[in-house]
């Protein structure tokens, strides 16, 4: 049963988390949420806890109109992007903290929107204007916090990307960061995933031809890729997809990182992510918490035990014991790199 909705409740009360979008519905979907549902949910996706049961739908059009006549109060807006498996989500809990920065990660109501973006483009359609402008909505309802003191750090998941430009254009003042990691530790962390994460590299490497049309740029057939292959593909085209959005004119807010940077000098690079984005942290904050419990927790589950040094040995050993694969891999990217080099300017640290 649909709720009557009020312009003070979509402007003003966070309770309501903006989860999904029905289009064909013409709705908006809504969840009930709480403090709690942003700083232990992994993920804002199907994954997300702390959240009401039911998931209620609204007109859209009605949404709108609400929020012109009762414009969400602007709160700090940044922005991580990532390549995924690159602890994106550890630098998300991180740097998420009360009073200071709310952290959205992975909002599942984007990745709709991305898909959205593709399958317009995809039928030769038009996304300008009406897609951004409904993309600049749900970042409206996305920016709602409990404290007026806190800014909104949105992490969107890696399918998202080809809204990046998007996103930096609606919100001009918002600073970004670009989270990534080198060939071989993607391939490893790949090699870590569940065969069901592993059967989805397929989909991964047509969905990222999409935004980058990579085997037409790179005269390179994408058909019968073996399992490596197919996470060079995914690596490497969003490599190009962030060069392009470094060359473009919001590209100057942004800032590059290497997740091994991260690990290696982890209150430094905390501090300077923290300063990027516009909650800056002093030398004994960062180390407070790169020394605390979101160091030695998993950065997906904050309930079980994990930290650098395990993670480091478990891939170790994984490369160990997968290396002929990782070398033919390596060796098979070879020329595609040569033709496209991967370098990103602008990094976060020297």
């Amino acid at each position: 049963m649909a709720l009557e909705l009020t312009a003070e409740e979509l402007s003003h009360n966070p309770a309501w988390h903006l989860y999904d979008l029905d289009m064909q519905r013409g709705e908006m979907r809504f969840l009930e949420a709480r403090p709690e549902t942003f700083r232990v949910s992994a993920f804002l996706d199907t994954r997300i806890a702390y959240t009401g049961d039911q998931v209620h739908g609204f007109p859209l059009d009605a949404i709108a109109a609400a929020l012109q006549q009762h414009p969400v109060p602007r709160r700090d807006v940044a922005f991580l992007f990532h390549t995924s498996f690159c602890c994106s989500s550890l630098l998300a809990r991180s740097l998420q903290r009360e009073h200071q920065m709310l952290a959205l990660r992975e909002p599942w109501v984007l990745r709709r929107l991305g898909d959205l973006k593709r399958g317009v483009l995809a039928h030769a359609q038009a996304w300008y204007p009406q897609g951004p402008a409904l993309l600049d909505l749900a970042l409206q309802l996305l920016s709602k916090t409990w404290e007026e003191s806190e800014a909104v750090l949105i992490k969107p998941t890696n399918v998202s990307n080809n809204l990046a430009d998007d996103l930096l254009s609606l919100r001009p003042d918002a600073p970004g960061l670009l989270l990534y990691s080198d060939l071989e530790s993607f391939l490893v962390s790949n090699l870590k995933k569940t065969a069901d994460t592993q059967q989805k590299l397929p989909a991964m490497v047509q969905l990222f031809d999409q935004d980058t049309r990579y085997g037409e740029q790179l005269g390179v057939s994408l058909a019968g890729l073996d399992l490596l292959q197919a996470v060079v593909v995914v690596w490497h085209a969003q490599r190009i997809q962030w060069q392009a959005l470094l060359a473009a004119s919001a590209g100057a807010r942004l800032r590059t990182l290497d997740s091994a940077v991260l690990l290696a000098r982890p209150a430094e690079t905390l501090a300077a992510a923290a300063a990027l984005l516009g909650r800056p942290l002093t030398a004994a904050d960062a180390k407070d918490i790169t020394g605390g419990p979101v160091w030695n927790t998993h950065a997906k589950d904050p309930f079980s035990t994990y930290d650098s040094v395990r993670r480091g040995a478990e891939n170790l050993d994984l490369a160990a014991r997968h290396r002929e694969d990782i070398l033919a891999a390596l060796r098979w990217a070879e020329p595609l790199l040569s033709r496209r080099p991967p370098e990103l300017p602008r990094p976060l640290m020297p």
